[in-house]
């Protein structure tokens, strides 16, 4: 199966490879942000799931179930190691917590502003609570305060002369608000 196929609007050699340089582009902040410690491989993951989400929503305008509902289990396993050799749990709580709190805030947007917002992004928005909340509280309002500064600038640019309404993809403004947020915490 091509990566069309698997990911709607990756069909072009430049689309994948621009997905391709992207993913690497967060892989490297994330490795200069964990270097080589125990939540490197979770937030790895991020940086390709992220890349691959992005890409499929800028371009498809839909956010692949093939890859977001398979990343909760995996992004679970990966916090779990993450915390076993420290043994502190208290991260991968607040992990689970925050995927169910973001996931929820924005349920309630897309219920709210169905045109707005889809159910992919209320699913994806899940993921990065998780990966958010380990960091802590302050990463998961950081990286969804900038996901909505960001989508909000590009509604702005994106709106054409004398119309009142635009659209713009939100994953991949969730996912820069999730990177940015992700490598300004310590």
């Amino acid at each position: 199966m091509t990566p069309a196929g698997v990911f709607p609007g990756l069909d072009l050699p430049g689309r994948l490879a621009g997905t391709v340089l992207a993913g690497m582009v967060i892989e490297a902040v994330v490795v200069w942000r964990f270097g080589w410690s125990p939540p490197l491989a979770a937030y790895s993951y991020l940086a390709l799931t992220g890349a691959v989400v992005s890409a499929t929503d800028l371009v498809a305008r839909r956010v692949p179930n093939r890859v977001v509902l398979p990343a909760y289990p995996i992004t679970t396993a990966l916090l779990v190691a993450a915390c076993l050799p420290s043994g502190l749990w208290w991260p991968l709580a607040r992990a689970g917590i925050a995927a169910v709190v973001l996931g929820g805030f924005y349920l309630a947007l897309g219920l709210a502003f169905p045109a707005g917002m889809g159910l992919g992004d209320v699913k994806w928005a899940g993921v990065l609570g998780a990966y958010l909340g380990w960091l802590g509280w302050s990463a998961m309002v950081d990286g969804t305060l900038i996901a909505f500064i960001a989508a909000a600038g590009a509604l702005v640019a994106a709106r054409p002369a004398g119309r009142r309404r635009a659209s713009v993809p939100m994953a991949p403004f969730m996912t820069l608000g999730a990177v940015v947020a992700v490598l300004a915490t310590k």
